[in-house]
């Protein structure tokens, strides 16, 4: 047998990559043989991550596409989260959008519950310069 090389990467083994679910991995692979992606919005979310760190536009186009797709009142402030840290600036909108069109089912969401709480203030603070809070 080879002898290990530097970096993790063992010739018998192959090389480990960690940094990402199999799935997400498995489904980046899928992109690059056909070109299309199938899976569920929380799980996008990472692979539009993967997406960015190798600089593949239409793959995040995909995944914003599957996330808008798959928005839903229990979902909305995680993917607006996930937007934020990404720097999907069409979907962050979309999210907020969403959000203040379902605005109490998604500020009693677990997901809302579970924001870091200077997201949870800065979505808030948006929200009302929005109108969110009229009276």
């Amino acid at each position: 047998p080879f002898p290990k090389l530097s970096s993790g990467i063992n010739a018998e083994y192959g090389i480990e990559v960690s940094q990402f679910s199999y799935e997400v991995y498995r489904a980046f692979l899928e992109f690059l043989y056909t070109d299309t992606v199938t899976m569920e919005p929380e799980d996008a979310i990472h692979l539009m991550d993967l997406a960015n760190a190798y600089c593949e536009p239409k793959l995040k186009y995909l995944c914003e596409r599957i996330i808008k797709q798959g928005i839903t009142t229990s979902n909305a402030a995680l993917l607006y989260s996930a937007a934020l840290k990404f720097k999907a600036e069409d979907l962050e909108e979309f999210c907020f959008r969403f959000s203040l069109n379902h605005m109490t089912a998604v500020v009693q969401s677990e997901a809302f519950i579970k924001l870091d709480s200077e997201l949870m203030r800065d979505f808030i603070l948006k929200a009302s310069s929005q109108g969110a809070f009229k009276t």
